[in-house]
């Protein structure tokens, strides 16, 4: 009987990407999203503070508090700067020409990994039998890396909504 079961179990299935490629992937896109929230942080969070401290600051006898926050805001603006060049050198030293490339890559490989797992959940069950099955408890850091990879596709597709209404509403305050 084992003999014959063996022979009906159908190939394990096997994953396509390299993993170790995959997590390094997985670190590289948490590195860039923190520079990235970093970046915004300081142009929507410190900048404007800055700004409208500056803007409060009147009176004849402020002229030296006036400049030294017109000099916090140069060298914020300069820091802001830097790090919006440095985002696309992370993903340079790794080998990717640029930052789309770079998401279509791991997009990819988030695709093919998810169908890894599915497809190995469908096995074991297969194998196992329909009525052996343990139910299957996911680690913590598989489901936290999955939410995360949602909520990034949410948040893509929210700006990419976002650009596309302020596009139209470019276009449409241009023929007036």
């Amino acid at each position: 009987m084992g003999l014959i079961r063996e022979t009906e179990v159908p190939p394990k299935p096997t994953l396509s990407v390299d993993m170790a490629e995959y997590r390094k992937m997985q670190k590289l896109m948490v590195k860039v999203q923190d520079e990235a929230r970093a970046v915004k942080q300081l142009m929507h969070g410190e900048l404007p503070k800055l700004e409208k401290q500056l803007a409060e600051t009147t009176g004849l006898f402020k002229g030296k508090e006036r400049k030294a926050l017109q000099e916090k805001i140069a060298s914020l603006k300069q820091e802001i700067d830097r790090r919006m060049n440095r985002l696309p050198n992370i993903l340079k030293e790794d080998g990717y020409p640029d930052v789309q490339a770079f998401k279509r890559a791991y997009d990819a490989a988030t695709a093919l990994v998810e169908q890894y797992n599915r497809d190995l959940a469908a096995w074991e069950q297969a194998v196992n039998g329909k009525g052996k099955t343990k139910p299957q408890q996911k680690s913590p850091e598989r489901e936290s890396i999955r939410k995360k990879l949602r909520d990034l596709e949410a948040e893509a597709k929210r700006r990419n909504a976002e650009r596309r209404q302020e596009s139209r509403h470019r276009s449409y305050d241009r023929g007036r």
